[in-house]
């Protein structure tokens, strides 16, 4: 059977039509336009699905359903999207309004739902039937999946790892407005924030030379592997911020492992390696709890539509 997915972002919207196993049989990115408002951009998603069955030589009839990931607080099990602030979304219907339209079943998750699911079913966590996903991007996104079925707490709100508190008295500014979140310390946008202060301090410094053009999530790492002292220090300070927050995760919830995705999970072993063996260090002081794995995500930009087609499957 063939399924619909679709990964709608404040900037882009990623979808394809995804089979039973995973295979992607069609699949497209363009630009939102949020600006154009909400109906305008559903009969866009509509007529792209439509366009990518013709390319995968299957009639749209042959669907068996439409999956959608959205930014921001959604109620799954109602189809509704309480409030996404980067589409200017606020209590919209959008499953009932996609099977109106459609007289396709349509389901509707948070986008890191989505792309957690997807790992699950068809990437790096297809041999774990309980994993926590986290994307270290420009925020912190993140999903649970238990026995195989994902968690969302509470009307939906829960699984948000990157605002658990991890200072108690101030700490850093966080996206969300209050002060010591983990994704204050782990995002994409605090590693360069730390990585520009260790320049600051340390201008003769090679990370400093190779930071002469810009700072970004990479800089740090790239001067780290040429043995600067003051990249190695920001990326061992940066990886113990991370694996601070996976220990309390791990403590909470002893999944079979950890998902990293997102722009900086690409610097692969030089992150997940030391990540892997402080975690394990720490929760196996007394040789009695099980291993945890972390791993890096195999889907790409392609896991946020793969697991909202599974939301149908």
């Amino acid at each position: 059977m063939y399924y619909a997915g679709v990964d709608i972002g404040g900037k882009n919207t990623k979808m394809g039509i995804v089979d039973d196993f995973g295979n992607v049989t069609s699949s497209m990115a363009y630009k939102t336009r949020m600006e154009r408002g909400y109906d305008a951009i559903l009969l866009e998603v509509i007529e792209n699905i439509k366009a990518m069955c013709e390319e995968s030589g299957i009639e749209f009839d042959e669907l068996s359903g439409i999956g959608i990931g959205v930014p921001g607080i959604v109620n799954s099990r109602a189809g509704l999207v309480m409030s996404c602030a980067n589409l200017n979304w606020k209590g919209v219907d959008l499953a009932n309004d996609v099977t109106n339209l459609t007289g396709k079943a349509c389901r509707v998750c948070n986008d890191a739902n989505c792309a957690a699911l997807g790992e699950q079913r068809f990437g790096s966590g297809k041999n774990f039937k309980n994993l926590v996903f986290i994307t270290l991007g420009t925020g912190i996104g993140s999903g649970i999946i238990l026995d195989g079925k994902l968690f969302e707490g509470l009307g939906c709100a829960g699984a948000e790892a990157g605002h658990m508190g991890i200072m108690y008295d101030g700490g850093d500014v966080c996206a969300c407005g209050n002060r010591g979140c983990w994704e204050s310390y782990v995002s994409a946008s605090a590693l360069v924030r730390q990585t520009a202060e260790a320049v600051e301090k340390n201008p003769d410094s090679l990370l400093a030379k190779i930071c002469a053009d810009g700072v970004s999530g990479k800089s740090a790492f790239a001067a780290a592997r040429e043995g600067d002292a003051t990249a190695k220090s920001v990326v061992e300070k940066y990886i113990g911020y991370v694996t601070y927050g996976i220990i309390s995760l791990a403590n909470v919830l002893h999944p079979q492992a950890f998902v990293l995705g997102g722009g900086i999970s690409n610097e692969g072993a030089d992150l997940i390696l030391p990540i892997k063996k402080k975690l394990n260090e720490y929760i196996d002081n007394n040789g009695f709890y099980p291993y945890v794995d972390v791993v890096g995500a195999s889907l790409g930009n392609n896991a946020g539509f793969m697991g909202a087609a599974a939301l149908v499957m």
